[in-house]
């Protein structure tokens, strides 16, 4: 009898031992594939981190307080309209500039509890107030492409200057959107229509910045 109970002990002993040494192949085999670091997962980690690693390095520029966040949701087949970001109502966001790379990527418009909805600039219904020089315009996205219009004619604007918000309404003043691409008359050749060089492509965009007075 005691023979048996020794060899169960011992036994149960090599068991424990077995399945200790085994636990590491026998997770792996009921883990679930899609969290498996194939070559595809592992190339887009290293993405994502490239693109972390990247949006740290931006040296901010303007003279406020800002908050970094990433972007929750995108619609792929709708992106120029609006993103939604991490952060909202707990922080206390409002209508506050969102910012990438020292440029204007659009405005909070809603905001809840953790999250908000931010209307990009290349949303064919956002008007931002905008000034090139000493001249006042409205920036708009008509046509696939960003435009500055109410500008005079009379205007001293050149290709390659620089266009920021203007500060009026509820912008604030000196956001950086872009440079002029292009100029143009409209058809009474009174008013200026300007191309706007944008650099920014939302579809490469997961992190951004939102500009505060207080955090």
């Amino acid at each position: 009898m005691k023979i048996v109970k020794f060899l169960w002990q011992y036994n149960l002993f090599f068991f424990l031992i077995l399945l200790y040494i085994l636990k590491e192949p026998i997770y792996k085999l009921f883990t679930i594939e899609e969290n498996i670091y194939t070559p595809t997962r592992c190339a887009i980690l290293e993405n994502d981190y490239n693109k972390l690693l990247e949006f740290s390095e931006i040296d901010l520029v303007y003279e406020s307080n800002y908050y970094n966040t990433y972007i929750i949701y995108k619609d792929i087949y709708n992106y120029l309209n609006e993103i939604t970001i991490r952060g909202g109502l707990d922080i206390g966001l409002t209508n506050n500039p969102v910012i990438y790379d020292n440029t204007l990527v659009g405005f909070i418009k809603k905001s809840d509890k953790n999250s908000s909805i931010v209307t990009l600039v290349t949303n064919k219904d956002s008007k931002v107030s905008v000034k090139i020089n000493e001249e006042i315009g409205v920036l708009e996205y008509l046509n696939n492409e960003l435009i500055v219009s109410n500008i005079s004619n009379y205007s001293n604007i050149n290709v390659g200057d620089n266009i920021y918000t203007s500060g009026l309404g509820n912008t604030k003043e000196n956001i950086y959107i872009g440079t002029v691409k292009e100029i143009n008359l409209n058809d009474k050749k009174i008013e200026k229509i300007i191309k706007v060089d944008y650099k920014l492509n939302i579809k490469d965009i997961d992190y951004v910045s939102i500009l505060k007075e207080n955090i």
